[in-house]
């Protein structure tokens, strides 16, 4: 009989043991059969250990994420019942269940554990992965994979092209009642992208509150500046009940900047309904991703693009971009460096000893112009009957090269072994996105186009 004091087992072990019950149907600590459709992938940040699962527990269909830990009692050791971040687990996965207490959230719901020493009677056996992409290579040859991963890529661009599409269309339906424009679309599409998945949505509420034909209107980088962070409720003043501005500026320069910043919201916003500061995400983030940083960034756009507006400039960067090698010169027209106060501070109370890097780099911007601008101009050619807009984006989209990997990318290249292929295109990563989202994370391997 093995037991945890003849067995010192790590936590990414149990991990393991846990991603091979593909298809297998254990029994809770409660005797409740629980099947696992989609383990779960790896989470690389904070909370959960796996995100997105799929389980079947009590004959429903259940989603959401996994904690893994050696003992049951872990989860109390580490806090978690105490934490929000992990209201969306569904399922505790241990080795030893040695708690008398049920697993509960800090929303008060109480989550099954699987103990995998009883439901695999004691065994820590390791099975050979079940997922059937695993083998995917076994009747596929990788160019065969790739291609089909292209096919995949172009359908969600498609998509995203659609939902643009569908999204430009309504002002034209509700030109009464509706004050967005294409232009005000594609800025809240902007805007998403450079909230990552922490600050997706504030991102849009902000470009929903200070809409873009209003700031357009406004003359000035600092005023822009102002009325951004100040809508967004991130200006010293209004964080922390006012204690981030008592924090001392020594540098009498980078004090007058966050000064006039102070001044010019004051002046220009006395209508403007404002977020708060606890609207954001601002902790766990890496500093260069800050939701101020990102903000700045976008004011700096919206000051380069200010002669034509953010609309024209980007549509007529599209059409000026080289193909189909071009995207350095794409990636050019979104990348801000930064100045000034800017330089060397990830926000108002934090600086760096070096100078930091841009305000927006290139592996933003390249996310930027495959997720929203090359689908969006796609779709303006599509409706506005400029073909070769639509043929240009979809060249570019289809010919740029490989973005830096993230959580969901990495997870799918191992799933589908092409670990270590530099040679993949942004077209192919979104496909491995697309097949996750619709497919892996649904528990829809069995109609699955690249396995089914």
């Amino acid at each position: 009989m093995i037991t945890r004091n003849r067995i010192n087992l790590p936590e990414k072990q149990v991990a393991l043991i846990w991603q091979q019950m593909v298809c297998k149907e254990l029994l809770s600590t409660e005797d409740v059969p629980i099947r696992i459709i989609y383990p779960g992938r790896t989470n690389g940040d904070n909370g959960p250990d796996l995100r997105d699962a799929v389980i079947v527990n009590n004959s429903d269909l259940t989603k959401g994420d996994i904690e893994v830990h050696v003992k049951s009692s872990d989860w109390y050791g580490h806090e978690h019942h105490a934490d929000a971040e992990y209201n969306s687990v569904i399922l505790h996965v241990v080795m030893w269940h040695d708690c008398n207490s049920p697993t509960l959230l800090q929303n008060g719901k109480l989550i099954p554990v699987l103990s995998l020493a009883k439901a695999l009677r004691h065994q820590p056996y390791l099975l050979p992965y079940a997922l059937p992409c695993f083998q995917i290579l076994d009747h596929m040859d990788r160019q065969s994979l790739k291609k089909a991963l292209n096919a995949a890529g172009e359908e969600r661009f498609r998509q995203k092209a659609m939902s643009f599409q569908v999204q430009i269309s309504r002002p034209a339906l509700r030109a009464l009642t509706s004050g967005e424009t294409a232009g005000q679309v594609l800025f809240r599409g902007m805007m998403r992208a450079l909230g990552y998945a922490r600050n997706t949505k504030p991102f849009e509420d902000l470009a929903n509150s200070m809409p873009l034909n209003f700031i357009q209107s406004k003359r000035g980088l600092n005023l822009k500046q102002a009325l951004l962070l100040g809508t967004a409720g991130l200006l010293p003043s209004q964080r922390m009940r006012g204690k981030l501005a008592e924090k001392s500026i020594p540098n009498q320069s980078e004090e007058r900047e966050v000064r006039e910043l102070e001044q010019a919201w004051q002046s220009s916003a006395k209508r403007v309904k404002t977020m708060r500061e606890n609207d954001w995400n601002l902790s766990h983030i890496y500093p260069n991703n800050s939701p101020v940083r990102r903000i700045v960034a976008q004011s700096y756009l919206l000051d380069r693009y200010r002669e034509v507006g953010l609309l024209p400039g980007v549509l007529q960067l599209v059409k000026e971009v080289p193909s189909p090698k071009g995207h350095r010169v794409l990636e050019d027209g979104l990348i801000v460096t930064g100045d000034g106060y800017w330089r060397n501070h990830f926000d108002f109370d934090a600086t760096s000893k070096t100078k930091t890097s841009a305000l927006l780099g290139n592996s933003k911007a390249g996310e930027i112009a495959v997720n929203v601008v090359l689908p969006f101009v796609f779709s303006w050619g599509k409706m506005f009957n400029e073909p070769e807009l639509t043929e240009k984006a979809m060249e570019l989209y289809n010919s740029y090269p490989k973005l830096p990997e993230h959580e969901i990318t990495r997870q799918m290249t191992k799933q589908f072994s092409l670990d270590g292929q530099s040679n993949l295109t942004a077209c192919q990563q979104q496909g491995l996105i697309h097949i996750f989202r619709n497919y892996c994370r649904e528990g829809r391997c069995r109609r699955c186009p690249l396995v089914g």
